[in-house]
This record gives structure tokens, C-alpha cells and sequence, in this order.
């Protein structure tokens, strides 16, 4: 009896360690409330400031359309949503005359003319589009020159009238390696500018001492100071050190109205 008693005893001695052995012991995990909301503001704060980038044309082949729709002979088509209804429109070159003139059609994807422009075979011209304001059209960076000198705008479009209109003369620097290049057209890649909230905000500077080499004559009625705007690229001329101050971020708004006469 007494030996049935002590085997009893054993076994649930034998049970009692292995169900401790086997036992899960859930560690105490550190609370990570305050990381995650901190993680969370950081997120919220990046979401708020956005890089904003040109929006760039593409070269293609005439559609058949468009060929019916334009009488004279196409030189050239770029497709590009100029209009801002996220749908691609037609800015379609025809063939220079004699005297090297030819027409530039701004066609929208509906096949409807909204402006029709004179080009010139000699020199250069450069164009990009980005949105730099409330309406649905994006604004134009532009460069027209040639070997003497270059005029660099940004320029707002009116699809009512077909007539566009210079906002800014600007001075065009490239950021390249933390030093500061003349920003040629053909070594600009993209412009500095960012999404603040509901504002599109551009990188510049309202004080430098840049001197222009080219026979550009600046004296626009409606400007007094030619600001800096900064660009990514690649500089492929040494343009010396220029001296810039007070780099900053503003509204095309803000520039206007600070460099305005």
C-alpha cells in the first residue's frame, strides 16, 4: 500500500515538471506607442513636401488624323497633355519656307487648333512644361537664342485666347557636386521645385551677382530683379564660381511679386 502510495506520488512529481518544461513563458514587449507616432509624423511630414519634376514632350511619328487635319507638310510632332485634361495633345512643326520661317500648330487631342505660332530654323529653342499654379494648363520653361545669347522664361499659356504671356525672366543655375554651374539649356536635366501642401514651391535666390555674357537685353516693364532658379544637370562649361546668396523656397507667386517693378 505504502508503495502504491509513494509511486502516485512520483508520477505526478514526473507530470508536474514536465508540464513546467514545457511551459511558454510570453516575454514582456516594450511598448513602441511612442516610436510608431513619431514614425507616423515623420511620414505625414514627408508626404507634405514632394519633389515636383518637368513634364517633358515625346517625339512621334504624325498620326493619319492629324496629317488630314493640317494641310501643309509636317516637319515634326511632339505629344505632350498641354492642356491639362491628362489626355496627349499635338505640338506639330510644319516645313520652313524660303525665307526659314515656319508654323507650329498646337493641336488638341479633340483635333481642335488652340494656337498657331511662328518658328525659326536658325537658332535654338528649348521647352519644358510644369504646373506651377492653380489652373489645370502647365506653365512653360523656355529657352530662345542663339550662339550670342539666350532668353530664359517661364511662360503662362491662355487656352482661350491662344496668346501666351512671359511671367519671369530668369537666371538658370545648375547644382551640380554642392558647386553652382551656368545652367545651359542643353546640360539642364530638371528644375528644383517641390509640392508644399497645396503650393508648388520653387528652389532660388533674389540676391547673386550674376553677370550675363551674352547680347540678351534685359528690361521688361514689368520686372526689375532677374532671379536664380536652380536646376539639376550636368555642366558641360566651366561658368566660374557664381556668387548666389540666400538660397530659399517660394511660390512662382512670391518671386513674381518680389521681383516685380
Amino acid at each position: 500500500m505504502k508503495q502504491k502510495f509513494l509511486l502516485l506520488i512520483l508520477t505526478a512529481l514526473l507530470v508536474s515538471c514536465k508540464e513546467s518544461s514545457g511551459q511558454e513563458i510570453n516575454p514582456v514587449k516594450p511598448d513602441n506607442t511612442k516610436q510608431e507616432a513619431k514614425n507616423t509624423v515623420s511620414k505625414v511630414a514627408d508626404s507634405l513636401e514632394t519633389a515636383v519634376y518637368f513634364i517633358k514632350s515625346k517625339k512621334i511619328a504624325a498620326p493619319d488624323e492629324l496629317r488630314k487635319y493640317i494641310k501643309e507638310k509636317i516637319e515634326s510632332v511632339e505629344s505632350i497633355d498641354f492642356t491639362g485634361d491628362k489626355v496627349a495633345d499635338y505640338i506639330c512643326k510644319t516645313a520652313i519656307d524660303t525665307s526659314g520661317i515656319g508654323n507650329e500648330y498646337w493641336i488638341s487631342s479633340e483635333y481642335k487648333t488652340i494656337k498657331k505660332v511662328k518658328y525659326y530654323g536658325d537658332g535654338f529653342q528649348y521647352r519644358w512644361f510644369i504646373n506651377l499654379d492653380n489652373d489645370p494648363e502647365p506653365e512653360m520653361f523656355e529657352t530662345n537664342g542663339d550662339e550670342d545669347g539666350a532668353d530664359y522664361t517661364i511662360t503662362d499659356q491662355n487656352l482661350v485666347t491662344g496668346k501666351d504671356k512671359t511671367l519671369l525672366y530668369i537666371n538658370p543655375v545648375i547644382i551640380e557636386n554642392n558647386k553652382k554651374y551656368w545652367g545651359y539649356s542643353w546640360d539642364v536635366k530638371n528644375i528644383m521645385a517641390r509640392k508644399k501642401g497645396n503650393n508648388i514651391e520653387l528652389f532660388c535666390s533674389l540676391s547673386h551677382q550674376i553677370i550675363r555674357d551674352g547680347n540678351e537685353e534685359f528690361d521688361p516693364e514689368f520686372q526689375k530683379i532677374m532671379p536664380a532658379l536652380f536646376f539639376t544637370g550636368h555642366h558641360t562649361q566651366e561658368s566660374g564660381n557664381l556668387v548666389i546668396k540666400d538660397e530659399k523656397w517660394l511660390t512662382l507667386q512670391e518671386i513674381i511679386k518680389q521681383t516685380k517693378r
